[in-house]
């Protein structure tokens, strides 16, 4: 599958896309979680949790996770363009879009969240945050492991895409710690402020998470629309011109200088 949008428009309905579904789940959590209107229709509850971002098997869960998984399908276009025109990093391009199908199917299953199971954090109610001890060393060593080709990266590519990390670990790591301690256990059951503390800081959470990909499939679809750099191939010497032989006279022999006149 080849991407013929402009990434310039489809930055802008990812975008718009999200602000649509962080709008529709904002909305519908102030009227259940704020003013605690807990049976407002029938089936309230199941249309409230389907456009809730802290939920899953919902709406925004299938949006995130076609977005990675967008992400990996231009990363592997990426790894074939870099190999096609003789760079160095196409086996890169490829394992990122490896890691990003992973983080696809993670979005869509919840795996990640078996590390709550693993007690590595003792932290009371925020325990549920052991994934985060457990996967901080993967990402770090993956992160210096891409160095060189960040830096090998064009200015404008490189920085999109570190604008793009920067937001997604700061809402999956940063804004998930706060919101841990911001009333998680008050939801469903006390309305007002106490449950709407952590329903903003998960929205917040998640909007980060969200904006970060959508950042960086815009980095990554801005690379490969790019024009591809060929190695310069080395430069070949110019052939020498052929010197012509001297005339040969009838007897074999070269003719000498033209002879002078006598005095």
């Amino acid at each position: 599958m080849r991407l013929d949008l402009p990434a310039s428009r489809l930055l802008r309905v990812l975008l718009w896309s999200v602000a649509a579904i962080h709008l529709l789940s904002l909305g519908f959590t102030i009227v259940y979680h704020g003013f605690g209107a807990y049976d407002l229709i029938p089936y309230w509850g199941r249309i409230v949790k389907f456009f809730y971002v802290d939920k899953e098997q919902n709406l925004p869960t299938w949006f995130s996770s076609g977005l990675l998984f967008l992400a990996a399908l231009l990363l592997w276009q990426l790894g074939g363009a870099d190999r096609a025109s003789g760079g160095r990093f196409h086996r890169h391009w490829r394992v990122l879009a490896v890691v990003f199908t992973g983080l696809s199917l993670d979005e869509f299953s919840q795996f990640h969240e078996l590390g709550a199971q693993a007690d590595v954090l003792a932290a009371g109610g925020a325990s549920y945050l052991s994934w985060l001890v457990l996967v901080a060393p993967i990402v770090l060593v993956l992160g210096l492991s891409y160095l060189r080709l960040l830096l090998a990266l064009p200015s404008r590519v490189r920085w999109l895409m570190l604008g793009a990390a920067a937001l997604f670990l700061g809402g999956a790591a940063g804004i998930e710690v706060l919101g841990a301690y911001s009333g998680r256990e008050n939801i469903g059951f006390t309305p007002g402020w106490a449950s709407m503390r952590y329903v903003l800081a998960a929205s917040a959470e998640e909007l980060c998470e969200m904006l970060g990909v959508v950042l960086f499939v815009y980095a990554a679809a801005l690379h490969l629309q790019q024009p591809p750099t060929r190695a310069a191939a080395p430069a070949r010497p110019s052939p020498r011109p052929a010197v012509a032989p001297a005339a040969v006279d009838e007897r074999g022999s070269r003719p000498g200088p033209a002879p002078t006149a006598g005095r």
